[in-house]
């Protein structure tokens, strides 16, 4: 099942961790029938002599499509493009600003450990900011053959950038054919005020309040993707981690909850996780928008129902 097909921009230079990005851009094309955009830069201009440019924009073209001859099929279509900017992420960003893509997939940082995510510095700069959904694909993802995307996993906490974060997660899982797990943290009781005491019934009201949230989300998507609850207790971006860790394909994270609208923005679950994580990690710009009528949404149950 494919939906509105935007381009799935990754950004590629040659390196090894570059190449898991790619490999995840790949199987996420599979499942959503978008193309692929391979984004190179170079430059800064105005720093280099015109013939040092043209040099390296060249050198940038020969490894994209190289890149893009290494994983061409025809189930999936490629482009490249080689861009300019001040930074690597200026240029990424532009892009993305142009393209208004699926999102934007990066690789690790080359000194965080096998098998984790670790953003560097151009997937920092661009989680603060970026105008799409970004995903960072842990180091040594395209070591382990092409990836999986058969459980899509969505850390939910009753926010409104959650129920966008969910939104994402529904539409890729039912695009995939995949699995959606729902899980929500209950973190640990805070210290009572001074002078106080929490009543004995305080904890099992939490616990009532979260379950009741969780099920309004997984009723919120479509009966077809029979959505699992995930009721966690602890420390949220431990909880989500271990989730990540067990069997995930992919975890879908909203936005901290201000900021600017449609752009990405780290908060501090989001940021524990994209340091922890042993799958893709997507951050879902906060935005004003959801759409019910979307695939993978309960929506989509009532339109084919009432046709």
């Amino acid at each position: 099942m494919s939906f509105e097909s935007h381009p799935i921009v990754v950004g590629y230079d040659g390196s090894e961790q570059a190449r898991d990005a790619l490999a995840f851009a790949v199987a996420l094309a599979l499942a959503t029938g978008d193309r692929i955009l391979l984004a190179g830069a170079y430059g800064p201009e105005d720093t280099l002599r015109p013939e040092e440019l043209d040099k390296r924009r060249e050198q940038v073209r020969e490894q994209l499509d190289r890149a893009a001859d290494s994983v061409a099929s025809d189930e999936v279509a490629i482009e490249y493009r080689a861009v300019t900017g001040n930074s690597d992420a200026a240029a990424l960003q532009a892009v993305a600003e142009a393209e208004h893509p699926r999102a934007l997939v990066l690789g690790s940082c080359h000194r965080g450990p096998v098998g984790r995510v670790l953003a560097g510095s151009v997937a920092e700069r661009l989680l603060y900011g970026a105008p799409c959904p970004v995903v960072v694909a842990p180091r040594g993802l395209a070591a382990g053959g092409p990836p999986k995307l058969e459980t899509v996993c969505v850390g939910f906490d009753g926010g409104s950038e959650a129920w966008t974060a969910l939104q994402r997660a529904a539409q890729v899982a039912s695009a995939a054919g995949a699995r959606l797990r729902v899980a929500e943290v209950v973190p640990p009781v805070p210290p009572a005020p001074p002078m106080a005491v929490y009543p004995a019934e305080f904890e099992e009201e939490r616990m009532e309040a979260t379950r009741v949230d969780l099920e309004r989300a997984v009723e919120s998507v479509s009966a077809e993707l029979h959505a699992e609850p995930q009721l966690l207790r602890g420390v949220a971006a431990e909880r989500l981690a271990h989730e990540a860790a067990g069997g995930a394909d992919l975890l879908v994270l909203g936005s901290r909850g201000y900021g600017p609208l449609k752009r990405v923005l780290l908060g501090s679950v989001s940021t524990a996780v994209m340091r922890s994580a042993s799958c893709p990690v997507m951050i879902v710009p906060r935005t004003a928008e959801f759409d019910s009528s979307a695939a993978g949404l309960a929506g989509a149950d009532e339109t084919v129902s009432s046709a």
